[in-house]
């Protein structure tokens, strides 16, 4: 048997070939005997660094830009809360929740009329993210999943929410909202239509949505607070008395009232109120709707148990926006009554968040009240008044300066104390503004917790009425710390502002 014997063969390979790059990488590698095996500290770190190298799906802003890893944590990533900047977080994933009345409706989805065709992804980003931030309760959302009949009944209302969600999309930011107005135009241009073939008995309640959603958004997309959509209330205003004037309303109780009728309602006295201190008081279409005699046990998803406490701190607006635009005080308007009104009202029913929540517009409407009365008290036509003169000398009086300071610190504790998980969050702007304008220099650790509050609100909800918040703070508050005695609604009118926090 004999031996195959082996040959030599000699391999050339092209200049310039990846092989040959390789055989002469490894002539310059150090020799075997300088090669050591990799221990197990060297595995871990290895592990280490491909987990730190891991990308981001939903980094902020930022960090992006900064080209550093986000952590992720919502609304508001560490890194942004240690470089105190705003931070803008990314698009979460919805979380499913099962809505039992829609499992065997799901054919709806397939309805929409063949001309008006939704964009489906502002349709779902609407009802996973942006309804959520304009409730105060998750579980009470009549703006999510329940109002897609109306969407596709109402192309005017479909339009109006895809707008919103176009701007919400991109934090409102003036230079990217092209898709937001060309859907916005649509919509006013519709509801346009609507209106003008219907009648007081025919009007539609979904044209009404419409307009309160133009409404409350109108500030959103300007590029600096010098309109808040007088328009839009004076409209919502007129079609609301005409709905509640209807048969539709006076036929049946107040507990057999159309579910959308309640909705509107409690929403407008929400957004009359905020409005208060910026529409002209002596205008003829400014005054009060006539009352739906809605169930106080009826939660409503804005403003809970608290319609009676809004009205009252509407009609302290008004009369705050009259002092400071005509120098005197309504007749009809009684400072004293007022002030029982605000002191004696306490919630009673909702969880503890939303109680709070119902305790500082409470205290705000007492701040607000309290500003006038000093308005008034410094005034030259009052400075001869001796029990004017001495009013906030005793400290015993609900309007003295540390009972003031008192409510204020009342009104942020309670806000601050308030997870930013909780829907009423959103709903924290306006009282916290009012109580934060009365911090003094000795309060530096509450100014910055307050400030990060609004960046965090903004991160969260993108209402860019939280940023204009934290600029008018920061130009209030050295004005105040050098003897200035100029409040808020003062400065803010001053600069021609227009803040609208509906």
């Amino acid at each position: 048997m004999s031996v195959a014997t082996k040959r030599p063969f000699k391999v050339r390979f092209a200049n310039g070939s990846k092989y040959q790059k390789a055989i002469e990488a490894h002539e310059h590698e150090p020799s075997a005997c300088q090669i050591s095996f990799p221990s197990h500290s060297t595995s871990r770190c290895e592990e280490s660094s491909k987990s730190q190298r891991t990308k981001s799906r939903l980094g902020c802003l930022e960090c992006r830009i900064r080209r550093v890893k986000c952590d992720e944590t919502f609304p508001v990533c560490l890194r942004c809360q240690r470089r105190g900047s705003v931070c803008m977080a990314s698009n979460r994933p919805a979380r499913w929740r099962i809505e039992m009345p829609w499992l065997s409706n799901m054919a709806l989805l397939n309805s929409w009329p063949a001309d008006n065709p939704p964009n489906k992804r502002l349709v779902q980003y609407w009802i996973e993210q942006v309804s959520q931030g304009l409730c105060i309760d998750k579980n009470h959302n009549p703006l999510a999943l329940p109002l897609l009949p109306y969407m596709v009944a109402s192309p005017s209302l479909l339009h109006a929410i895809q707008s919103i969600s176009a701007g919400h999309e991109v934090f409102f930011n003036d230079r990217a909202l092209t898709l937001c107005l060309q859907e916005r135009g649509h919509s006013m241009r519709l509801v346009r239509e609507e209106l003008q073939v219907q009648d007081s008995e025919t009007i539609s309640i979904t044209s009404i949505l419409t307009v309160f959603l133009l409404g409350v958004s109108s500030s959103w997309i300007e590029s600096r607070p010098e309109s808040w959509g007088k328009e839009h209330l004076d409209g919502a205003r007129a079609l609301i008395k005409v709905i509640l004037a209807g048969p539709r309303n006076m036929a049946g109780s107040r507990n057999e009232a159309d579910p959308l009728i309640q909705l509107l309602y409690g929403w407008f006295l929400y957004w009359d109120m905020t409005c208060s201190i910026l529409d002209d008081p002596d205008n003829v279409l400014n005054q009060g709707i006539p009352t739906l005699g809605q169930d106080p046990d009826c939660f409503h998803p804005m403003i809970g148990f608290s319609s009676e406490l809004y009205s009252k701190v509407a009609d302290v607006g008004r009369h705050c926006r009259r002092l400071y635009d005509r120098g005197h005080t309504d007749p009809d308007f009684d400072d004293g009554e007022a002030e029982r009104q605000l002191l004696a009202w306490l919630p009673t029913r909702g969880d503890k968040y939303i109680r709070d929540l119902s305790c500082a517009y409470r205290n705000h409407g007492l701040l607000m009240l309290y500003e006038a009365r000093h308005l008034v008290e410094s005034s030259d036509t009052f400075s001869s008044f001796d029990k004017l003169d001495g009013h906030d000398q005793n400290d015993n009086e609900p309007g003295s300066a540390s009972n003031i300071r008192s409510l204020a610190l009342q009104t942020i504790e309670s806000m601050l104390e308030t997870p930013l998980t909780e829907p009423c969050v959103n709903y924290q702007s306006l009282p916290l503004l009012s109580a934060a304008a009365e911090l003094t220099s000795a309060d530096t650790d509450l100014r910055n917790k307050v400030i990060s509050r609004y960046k965090a609100l903004y991160s969260l909800a993108r209402f860019p009425i939280y940023m204009r918040s934290v600029q008018l703070l920061e130009e209030l508050w050295p004005l105040r710390d050098c003897g200035l005695g100029v409040s808020w609604l003062d400065l803010s009118l001053t600069k021609g502002w227009k803040l609208c926090y509906s």
